[in-house]
């Protein structure tokens, strides 16, 4: 680990001589767009064999790993910057993304001019292949397919780039010298690109179950249709979103994963869910990882990362009572790491840039038996889930007053998450960590069940049930006197005594909806413990929705928020909702309408490129 994540950047992973060629038309400009390549990319000699066809496509793909794509920075355009995160790390660690947290950046900033070269590079690759595939004598199936697929990614790239920045230089063959510098497209022709190339993937490419094994991870027909089902939704065009959606619903090769905690396991990677995600692989050797995981997991003990990108407390808020998605999202201080290792993360003081806000994305968690460690991450960076696919559907059929429709997509959603749990007391009960209970002084054969963090607005909030904040960063226990750690033990549910879980589990479950329990507590502090019984409700767990009109559109406006967390959609979803300057003022940022729509460009690109600027940041 480092004091400075800007400074710990690993070198790329390699992906062969054909990337090492395409990157030397790249390597050292920072200005992509109006410097002329170093080096000269002999494509005539190159693109003989299908063989070489199927590498130039991966160095396309391999982009997708790149630090610049979806790394450090496209964090902070995605996550940091909305109301899901905080930057985290120490105060001082990576200012260029404390600027974003607070919506202060300005031209300059690292962000932007790292994911525009990072795109455009990837954008490069795709024009190159897609150039000089179709004269590679092969299979004509198999020729179109990998056409396809650079067509998909191409679009992906711009994707993203449009969201970020409006339009941009629409660049679609590999430029020759005199050509590097190119003016900025309108948002609608970049759109109307995308669209193209996505309409001509779907038509090229196979499903998802035509695939081998060894191709598991390429694009699909499934991930064009679910992509450009997202292009539409992001230009108001609901009917087009809908179809598109509907197309995957109806292709049956995907299906909602059963365990929302399992979609991030290294069993859920390419999973019945998968639409599109960024293949990974922590060889011993390196070269196939990606530092995704890395900056984002716990910093300190264990170590395993840099500790940016930090779940908020607003995005915890967001979850209904008792939703266990919450759980599986956030990593918390003194919990224990989902590997089974035995291992709990400590508090670390160092890290916090509000009190007691020492929390981790669980969804990236890598364990730190992994070969080479976290830098060495083989954790799949997922794109596109099955259930985004179906919010994408139950919007677009809200929208359009198809309200049937966008009730049971939305409810299937629910349904999953709610994991066979009926009922809810309106706070997610966790295992304690036998460490974490020997601190505490708590004897053998005592309950383990325990409160972490109740829900403000739910009724167990105010009925006594303490959220567990702990002010001790080892394990000698709490402070005496630090009134800020607190932890509450479930030790009977409804007068039956229990010591596990799965015990809390079963006598909650068999409680009916609308009724009351009482549960026998011990709440623990560094003072000592005390006993209290505590009554509250017990609640229908994630009920179906079966609201309409407006009040159906913000709950799935709500559940994308909460379905899709930590997951680098909240940003660009705020913005095209007209939510950003509401949601912002809620945590105390100003969003200044007609200018934080969009990011600026890089300054480079403004002042050698002779790109116009967006609006607000000259």
């Amino acid at each position: 680990m480092t004091t400075n994540g800007t400074q710990a950047r690993r070198a790329r992973p390699r992906a062969g001589l054909l990337a090492l060629l395409l990157a030397a038309g790249t390597a050292g400009c920072d200005d992509f767009l109006s410097t002329e390549p170093r080096g000269q990319l002999t494509t005539t000699t190159f693109f003989q064999t299908e063989n070489q066809a199927v590498q130039a496509t991966n160095a396309t793909y391999n982009m997708l790993r790149d630090w610049q794509v979806h790394v450090f920075s496209w964090l902070g355009m995605t996550d940091i910057v909305s109301d899901d995160a905080t930057k985290g790390s120490t105060p001082a660690d990576a200012g260029f993304l404390l600027d974003l947290e607070n919506l202060n950046f300005d031209p300059g900033n690292t962000a932007f001019r790292d994911t525009w070269n990072g795109y455009y590079q990837g954008i490069y690759r795709a024009n190159i292949a897609i150039q000089n595939i179709p004269s590679v004598q092969m299979d004509e199936t198999k020729r179109a397919r990998l056409v396809g697929e650079n067509k998909f990614l191409r679009a992906y790239y711009y994707f993203f780039l449009v969201r970020a920045f409006g339009g941009v230089p629409l660049i679609l063959e590999p430029l020759r010298p005199g050509q590097y510098t190119q003016p900025r497209a309108t948002r609608e022709a970049v759109y109307a690109q995308i669209e193209q190339d996505l309409t001509d993937a779907i038509a090229a490419l196979p499903e998802r179950n035509a695939y081998g094994t060894a191709d598991v991870g390429r694009a699909t027909k499934g991930a064009a249709r679910a992509l450009l089902a997202k292009v539409h939704l992001f230009q108001g065009e609901w009917q087009p979103a809908l179809d598109r959606a509907r197309e995957v619903i109806n292709s049956n090769q995907y299906s909602l994963y059963p365990s929302y905690t399992g979609i991030f396991s290294q069993a859920g990677e390419n999973s019945s869910e998968s639409v599109f995600e960024v293949q990974t692989v922590a060889l011993a050797e390196g070269g196939g990882a990606s530092q995704y995981s890395e900056v984002q997991g716990v910093r300190g003990t264990p170590n395993l990362g840099w500790g940016f990108n930090n779940p908020s407390d607003d995005l915890e808020a967001a979850f209904e009572p008792g939703d266990p998605r919450l759980q599986a999202t956030v990593l918390y201080a003194w919990e224990a790491l989902p590997d089974g290792s035995g291992q709990v993360v400590f508090y670390n003081r160092d890290i916090t840039d509000t009190p007691f806000n020492n929390q981790y994305n669980q969804k990236t968690f890598v364990s730190p038996t992994n070969p080479g460690g976290a830098g060495n991450s083989g954790v799949n960076i997922r794109r596109i889930r099955y259930a985004d696919v179906l919010l994408i559907a139950a919007e677009a059929a809200a929208r359009l007053g198809n309200t049937a429709d966008a009730q049971n997509y939305l409810n299937q959603v629910r349904a999953r998450a709610r994991g066979g749990q009926q009922v809810t007391l309106g706070f997610a009960a966790e295992t304690l960590a036998e460490s974490v209970a020997g601190a505490l002084k708590l004897a053998a054969g005592t309950s383990r069940v325990f409160v972490r963090y109740v829900t403000p607005n739910s009724a167990a909030a105010n009925a006594g049930l303490r959220s567990f904040r702990v002010g001790f960063n080892s394990l000698s226990g709490p402070a005496a006197g630090d009134t800020a750690t607190s932890i509450d033990l479930i030790e009977a549910v409804g007068g039956t005594a229990i010591t596990t879980l799965q015990q809390f589990m079963d006598a909650v479950s068999g409680r009916s909806a609308g009724s009351q329990v009482t549960l026998g507590i011990r709440r623990v502090t560094a003072a000592g413990s005390q006993t209290l019984n505590v009554t509250v409700p017990v609640q229908q767990q994630l009920p179906p929705v079966t609201a309409t009109g407006e009040a159906l559109l913000q709950a799935i406006l709500r559940e994308r928020r909460v379905e899709l967390a930590m997951e680098q959609h909240r940003w660009f979803d705020l913005v095209r909702q007209g939510q950003a300057r509401e949601r912002m003022a809620a945590i105390g940022k100003t969003f200044q309408t007609g200018k934080h729509e969009f990011f600026p460009i890089p300054a480079i690109e403004v002042t050698s490129a002779g790109l116009q600027q967006n609006p607000g940041y000259n």
